[in-house]
């Protein structure tokens, strides 16, 4: 019987509030995510690292999402 468990690549931390969505790139190599502290958080998956942060909503962040080639996000926000 194959197991579905794997390890855990990385924690992303950096975002000071609860994170409502999270995107990953067709080729897994970016994730975006978005929170209740207002940005949006652009992310090295095999690195484990924040790329960029994101700045403009003034309310949070509900929902994110990748083109399929992984070059533009969109966010959605209350705001």
């Amino acid at each position: 019987e194959a197991s579905m468990e794997q390890a855990c690549l990385h924690t992303l931390t950096g975002h000071t509030g609860n994170v409502y969505g999270v995107s990953l790139s067709s080729d897994g190599s970016t994730a975006v995510s978005g929170s209740y502290d207002k940005t949006v958080k652009v992310w090295s998956v095999a690195a484990g690292s924040c790329l960029h942060t994101l700045t403009g909503h003034t309310s949070c962040v509900r929902g994110v999402s990748l083109s399929s080639d992984g070059s533009t996000a969109v966010s959605g926000s209350i705001d």
